[in-house]
């Protein structure tokens, strides 16, 4: 998959995030210092992404500032600006030890290097590309942070390693617990990325959809995608892009077997039950085809807040994508 193309379908899927709420690089690289660690950091993090991460760890009492579109950090923490438009007065203003920023494999802005090397501040890159890049994120983090014990002992640490700040280099999904006294974060995103049973095979090609005017499926590559094959899906796209723009003609030719569309609510809704009328309401046209996932009523939605964004929360939205499909095996 070529750069562009990611960067498109993550453009459109936070395109789409941004109009739910309403406003409402090298992987682990540093610059500004050496990469600090424990409970005294002052943590500027511009990643609505890493900001889910870092509240999921436990560490949200150490923000001290926030991405423009950020989605879960209380309103107290102050809003420090965005990819496109850092607000260098508030960043100043807020003091941090340490900015987590997901940039990409563009170059930082020369006034944010500046100042990280004048003001003593760390600078923490994140890539967020594919799932393993979530894993291996979350897990550097923690380490970085403290927010695992890893009091193994030297004994239990790989031959040549050196300090535990050093562990972020330990192999994913190979039961961490056997080097730490915790288990890593991505130990908990490897249980639900994890096949479920005998898989879904049985049910066909299942189409994820994050739009439906004009239809858009989260396709090869996508985050989405790569969790129903890997819980033991079997998607009704093979080919192209992570993000798919059809129309309802294309829908008819793929005829799938199951349609689970994603669209998230918005900020403070509460969540309720769905019926099947609702779900037939929202797809609109998509709903009178006649094909297996209407005449099966196999129509599934998933409306977590966070469920576009690629972050802890495809933990969860995992579990509910396999429990949409265990129902479809009910009578």
């Amino acid at each position: 998959m070529n750069r562009a193309v990611r960067f498109g379908w993550l453009s459109a899927v936070l395109s789409l995030l941004l109009v739910v709420w309403g406003c409402g690089g090298g992987r682990g690289s540093t610059a500004g210092g050496e990469t600090p660690a424990g409970d005294g950091e002052r943590i500027v993090v511009l990643s609505p992404a890493a900001a889910v991460m870092l509240r999921d760890l436990g560490l949200a009492d150490r923000i001290v500032g926030k991405h423009d579109y950020d989605m879960v950090l209380p309103d107290s923490i102050p809003a420090v600006g965005h990819q496109e438009a850092i607000d260098y007065e508030a960043l100043l203003r807020v003091e941090p030890t340490l900015i987590i920023v997901e940039w990409g494999s563009r170059p930082l802005p020369p006034r944010l290097t500046e100042l990280a090397a004048s003001h003593g501040w760390a600078i923490k890159r994140i890539t967020l590309l594919t799932l393993d890049d979530i894993a291996r994120t979350v897990d550097d983090l923690a380490i970085m942070l403290g927010a695992v014990d890893l009091t193994g002992g030297e004994e239990a640490r790989p031959p040549g390693m050196g300090t535990p700040r050093d562990l972020h280099v330990l192999p994913r999904f190979t039961d961490p617990g056997e080097r730490l006294e915790q288990p890593l974060p991505s130990a908990r995103l490897a249980r639900a990325w994890s096949r479920r049973g005998d898989g879904f095979g049985d049910l066909g090609g299942v189409l994820l959809l994050a739009a439906t005017d004009p239809p858009g499926a989260l396709g090869p590559g996508s985050f989405h995608q790569q969790i129903l094959e890997r819980i033991g899906g079997v998607p009704a796209i093979t080919e192209g892009s992570p993000w798919m723009e059809l129309d309802v003609e294309d829908i008819a030719r793929l005829a799938p077997s199951g349609i689970v569309l994603i669209a998230p609510r918005g900020r403070g809704q509460r969540a309720e039950p769905i019926g099947r009328a609702e779900i037939e309401r929202r797809l609109g046209r998509i709903a009178t085809l006649d094909i297996p996932a209407v005449r099966e009523g196999r129509l599934g939605l998933i409306d977590d807040p966070l469920s576009l964004l690629p972050s802890t929360s495809m933990a969860r939205f995992a579990d509910e994508l396999a429990a949409i499909l265990e129902g479809w095996r009910e009578p």
